[in-house]
């Protein structure tokens, strides 16, 4: 297990083996936080560019986050830059705010399904077609999520970070942070359904 605290000694002191740990550590992860955000074409550019800013940086990390999270951070800003710069920037207006259940017409007043979702299985060669299919629709609608809820979703699913890292990393209340995972997944939940129920994304 590597000392983090340790690493980053090494690395604000230019270790090339720290930098090359680092990298086998976090590149992936980055890599996949950027995906969502601007394609898998772009994701890479966007994780050589976040290694580019934390090593120019690294004097300033505090340690108060995991690297991890701040590099998340980092990765998370990139990603918007690319985007404004194409152009596809995504509205901020309405960042952190709670817009309401997506999926709450599916449950009845006492809170039961009005429809239940059916068990899903991958028993014949047509079933793993669709779960193909499911994968890129799921691809599809993680990029139409708000930012604010895309970039929650990622960091807590893909990254494994915990609330009060995500909190952290995007300057929001830890609370803000799990209604914005819990609007997101029932975005995803939907789309889901629709899937289920229609075949197609």
């Amino acid at each position: 297990m590597v000392d983090e605290q340790e690493l980053v000694k090494r690395l604000r002191q230019g270790d090339s083996n720290a930098l090359e740990t680092a990298i086998k550590l976090h590149h992936a992860f980055l890599v996949a936080m950027a995906i969502p955000l601007v394609g898998a074409d772009s994701a890479d550019d966007v994780a050589q560019e976040t290694w580019l800013k934390a090593f120019a940086a690294i004097s300033k990390f505090e340690g108060r986050a995991k690297l991890r999270t701040w590099l998340a951070r980092i990765a998370i800003n990139e990603a918007h830059a690319l985007r404004r710069k194409r152009g596809r920037e995504l509205s901020l207006d309405d960042w952190g705010i709670d817009s309401g259940s997506p999926i709450g017409s599916r449950f009845n007043q006492q809170g039961g399904w009005n429809a239940p979702p059916s068990q899903w299985h991958h028993d014949t060669p047509e079933a793993l077609l669709t779960e193909a299919e499911l994968h890129e629709c799921i691809r599809k609608h993680l990029h139409q999520l708000p930012g604010d809820q895309q970039s929650v979703l990622m960091m807590r699913e893909l990254g494994g970070l915990g609330f009060d890292e995500i909190a952290r990393a995007l300057s929001l209340a830890e609370g803000n942070i799990r209604v914005l995972l819990h609007r997101g997944r029932q975005r995803m939940h939907a789309m889901l359904n629709h899937f289920e129920e229609v075949g197609t994304c």
